[in-house]
């Protein structure tokens, strides 16, 4: 069976932790500039709602139809 000694590891200054640490911090300013940013969002139009368009034609009839 597989005791302490068999799952334990040691490192003593040999870890790649400021590769590691550079890469990460590449990584995370890399994808800080692929998001935008409300400044930078393209500037739309904006249209009328269903709702709005149909009752702009229903005041504006000129007379009611009759049948």
């Amino acid at each position: 069976m597989a005791g302490i000694d068999d799952c334990y590891t040691c490192a003593v200054g040999q870890t790649a932790t400021l590769g590691n640490f550079a890469k990460a911090t590449y990584y995370a300013i890399q994808r800080t500039y692929s998001y935008l940013t409300p400044d930078l969002w393209k500037e739309n139009a904006l249209e009328k709602s269903p709702y709005q368009v149909h009752h702009d034609f229903l005041s504006t009839s000129t007379a009611p139809v009759r049948h």
